[in-house]
């Protein structure tokens, strides 16, 4: 792809860049099985267009500038995956599909179901994407000004950089009247970079005024922005997962486990963004009749 220069005006992150523009990656990660759901919401599809959720988020992603697709799958979903995107994705866009792997070295002696984890989704990832790229679930509607702002931040950051971002949402507006959900609570500087991650489990629609976490605080989605560097480091931290002697059956190595410790380690930065967009999503059967509402307006 040729390359020019762009001035990137990005008011979330409160600075002007010159930078050189280059081509840009969306990461799906869509392994996951969803025992809540009780089915397979990452292939479901919603709204009058009949999309799936991940779909919806490519739309916003190509007006974005977004170009190159990555989907992180089960293999047994690569045929009905490759047959959509093939469908969907217009002629200037590529995808490619990315099996997260079984670690047959850590089940041989185990018969684990379930893949290991978004850290470990995004670390199979890395023989295969080269650029700056941003990471969603499956299943999260993100909206059109959170895709845009991760896009410019990518744009923006040099490819060698340790400085990582993610797109925050207020607690309050990503819980579920259906059941608990868990979220990853950020505590942030006044510079507006991260300097914790708490994986909150058990949260409830009806959080009472003076609650910890108090409901207007911010919370990781996984609508995240990295460099290739990532790579790197989430290789060292599967290697001490696995030194930890992990419980094959349940543990996973997760997303916001691994950017806590890097960031307490001063492996990396993580910049903050904050968004107009209001988040969407679906953990339980009874979350369809929202998403099914505002996709079909």
């Amino acid at each position: 792809m040729e390359t020019k220069k762009k001035i990137v005006a990005t008011q979330n992150l409160n600075f002007f860049i010159i930078s050189m523009v280059e081509e840009i990656a969306f990461v799906v990660m869509a392994a996951g099985i969803g025992s809540r759901y009780n089915g397979t919401k990452q292939l479901e599809v919603f709204g009058k267009r009949k999309l799936t959720i991940a779909e919806y988020n490519i739309q916003h992603a190509i007006d974005a500038g977004f170009r190159r697709f990555y989907f992180v799958i089960d293999d047994k979903f690569a045929e009905i995956f490759h047959r959509r995107l093939k469908d969907f994705l217009p002629p200037n866009c590529k995808f490619e599909l990315i099996y997260q792997k079984k670690e047959e070295s850590l089940t041989k002696f185990c018969n684990r179901q379930k893949p290991w984890g978004t850290a470990h989704a995004i670390m199979c990832c890395g023989r295969a994407v080269r650029c700056n790229f941003c990471v969603t679930n499956a299943d999260d509607l993100y909206g059109h000004d959170a895709i845009s702002s991760i896009a410019e931040f990518l744009r923006a950051n040099g490819k060698k950089s340790q400085t990582f971002a993610n797109v925050a949402y207020a607690l309050s507006k990503t819980l579920s009247g259906n059941g608990t959900v868990s979220r990853g609570v950020l505590s942030i500087d006044g510079d507006y970079y991260l300097t914790s991650i708490d994986e909150v489990h058990g949260l409830v629609m009806d959080i009472h005024a003076g609650a910890i976490p108090p409901k207007d605080s911010l919370v990781s989605m996984n609508l995240w922005g990295f460099t290739p560097e990532v790579f790197k480091l989430l290789e060292e931290g599967w290697h001490r997962f696995k030194q930890n002697g992990p419980n094959i059956a349940n543990d996973e190595f997760g997303i916001s486990n691994f950017i806590d410790s890097a960031v307490k380690g001063g492996q990396c930065r993580v910049k903050i963004i904050n968004t107009s967009s209001q988040w969407h999503g679906i953990t339980y059967q009874a979350d369809r009749a929202l998403v099914e509402k505002v996709l079909g307006e």
